[in-house]
Parts: structure tokens; sequence; C-alpha cells
């Protein structure tokens, strides 16, 4: 039997690389054919050819690890079906089922491998995609950049309630230029008022060094409701706040969480700015995603594991029905969450729905 797992692993293996290659490209060639202007006009002046090419790959390059964890549950699904229809229509499947050998042990190699395909995602997650993550959340107007353009911030409101405004924040330097912060009391009222013409982010300090800092001062008689402005401004040399470029990036960009690591993500949630029910979503969706994918896998497997003859492409039609809505559906559990639930349950959601249904197909295949 392990001469035949053998042989049908390699078939998937090989029908999974394939697969993942024609998909990526298609999705590559029908994007670039959509937004062919905009690819044009960020060429820099390379050559019309050389620089259209470098440019679509610095563009689609960093996302094709991200396309990976997106799609490789589908994928995973569409190569056990081209596996086990190849086998049926050579009469391969029906000489092994006939030696003897249930549905279920001739699913077991491609359950298992296709588990571990979906598991490369973690290490992709992890340790690549966070690397490339600044680059991932460029438009394609800004290809050629190692991040997004720098973007203007307007009262962006730290854990104390201060506000803070900026002309350009540069992702890639840390860097803000033009800065004003408003910093407030308990009570919401202007403390004081600081400029500076440029801040850099200190990650030791957790705080902006400021650099031509000045600040205001406002004395405040709460009961009398008077405040009396200092007339001699003071130099101020940082501003300590929750306001990282992270937490900065993740205001501006929405998707920016998804794309960094479990680590960064536990950083992240101990930001009292954060929405921490939403980070803590993310997290555990790493894990169920993977889960998820199983149970889709599992969900198309009686499509195919057939011991009578049957026209498997009207079973391939049928499995693609009920595995990509299950997929689809999935992913939209876990990219919009359900309401006040809570982040554990709502991350776990398509599986605790997918489980009784994935068991239920599978005992319906006749061992």
């Amino acid at each position: 039997m392990k001469t035949v797992d053998r042989y049908i692993i390699r078939q998937f293996l090989l029908n999974f690389v394939i697969l993942l290659a024609v998909f990526v490209l298609l999705i590559v060639v029908v994007d670039v054919a959509l937004n062919f202007d905009e690819f044009l006009k960020a060429n820099r002046g390379r050559g019309v050819v050389i620089g259209f090419i470098s440019t679509v790959i610095d563009y689609y390059g960093p996302m094709i690890p991200f396309l990976y964890v997106f799609f490789s549950g589908l994928i995973v699904v569409a190569a056990m079906g081209f596996t086990y229809a190849a086998l049926a229509r050579h009469g391969e499947l029906n000489a092994i089922v006939s030696s003897g050998v249930s549905m279920h042990r001739i699913a077991m190699p491609i359950v298992v491998v296709g588990f571990l395909l979906n598991l490369l995602s973690i290490p992709n997650q992890e340790y690549i995609i966070p690397l490339l993550a600044n680059k991932i959340i460029r438009s394609k107007g800004q290809v050629g950049r190692e991040t997004v353009r720098p973007f203007e911030i307007y009262y962006a409101v730290d854990s104390h309630r201060n506000l803070l405004s900026a002309g350009a924040f540069d992702a890639t330097k840390q860097t803000l230029e033009d800065v004003a912060i408003l910093e407030r009391s308990e009570e919401g009222l202007a403390r004081r008022r600081i400029t500076a013409r440029q801040a850099v982010w200190d990650e030791s300090g957790q705080r902006w060094q400021l650099y031509g800092g000045v600040g205001v001062e406002r004395e405040l008689d709460i009961s009398e409701l008077e405040a009396d402005v200092t007339a001699t401004p003071h130099a101020v040399e940082y501003f300590k706040t929750s306001l990282s470029p992270a937490v900065l990036l993740a205001q501006r960009e929405a998707f920016y969480p998804r794309l960094l690591s479990i680590q960064q993500l536990h950083e992240l949630s101990r930001n009292p700015v954060v929405d921490t029910t939403s980070i803590r979503q993310i997290m555990w969706s790493r894990f169920s995603l993977l889960v998820m994918n199983l149970l889709v896998l599992v969900m198309g497997l009686p499509f195919f594991l057939l011991r009578e003859p049957a026209n498997m492409l009207l079973q391939g039609v049928k499995a693609a029905v009920v595995c990509l809505g299950a997929w689809a559906a999935g992913l939209v559990m876990l990219q919009l969450g359900v309401g006040e639930m809570n982040p554990v349950m709502t991350a776990w959601l398509p599986v605790i729905l997918y489980l009784p249904v994935s068991a239920g197909l599978l005992m319906w295949v006749k061992t």
C-alpha cells in the first residue's frame, strides 16, 4: 500500500503545483489587463517592456506568499478532485478498491498531505508575509516604493486622549513631518500645544523623538473656567504616546494587521488605542483557517470516492459547488466577524458549523 500511497501523493502534489501556478498566473494576467494604464504610469523610465515587466513583478512578487495563504485550501481541494478523477478515468481507483482497500484508506494520503500543504501557511504568515507587509498594502500607483507613500495624519487620538497631527507620516523611515500635538487633561481640555519640525520614533522608549520641538503651556483653572497661556515657549525633546508607527499604519490601512505575525499582533493588542477584539479574532483565525480548509477538503471527498462508475465531470461540478460555497462562506465569517460574539468563538465558527457536515458526508462514502 505504501507504493500506492506514494503514487497518489506524487500525482496530487503535481496537480497542486500546476494548479497553484495557473491560478496565480491567471490572477496576475487578469488584474494586469484590467489595470494596464496604472502599471504603465508606475513605470519610472526603465524602458517600456523591461520597465513594465519589472513593475508587475515588484507589485505581485510580494503578494504570492499571501495568495498562497488565502487560496491554498481551495487549490488543495481542486488538486484532490483532479487526482481522483484521473485515477477513476484510468480504472486505477477500481483496481485499488478490488484489492480490498477501503475508500477511507485511499483518502488518507491526500488528507494528510493536503493538511501539510495548508500547514505551510503558518511559517508563511509568521516569517515571510510580515517582512513583505509594507509592500503588500501598496496600491498599484505606489509600485517602486518600499511601502505606502507618506500620508497626512489628522487628530489621531492616543490612550491619554492627546491629539496628534502631522503633515506627512513616512512608514519606511518611521518619521513625522510638521508635527502638531495637543496634550489634553482628563476633562478633555487643552493643557499644552507642541509643534515640531520632525519626529522620529524611538522603539525602546515607545515615544516620538522631536526635532525643533516647542511647547506652549496652558495653566487651567477648572473651577473658574479660565486659561492662562505661558508667555515663553519651552523646548520639548520627546512625546511619549501609544500612537506608534504600527498603530498609525493600522488605522490608515485596515488590512495591515492581518499581515503581521502572532508576536506582532500580540504586541499590537497591548496598545490601548487598538481594537483588541479584532486582533484576537485575527490571531485565532490563523489556526481555525487550517482546520476549516481540512474540513472543506473532507467535504469534497465523497463526490470522487465512488465504487460505481460515474460521470466525473458532473461529480466535479457538484464538489465545486459544495466546496467553493463552504470555503467562501467560511472566509467571509473569518474576515467580517459576527456582531458582538466572543472573538475566539467567531474565529472558530466555520469549524463548528462544518464539522458535522463534513462528518456526515464522509460517512456517506461506501467503504
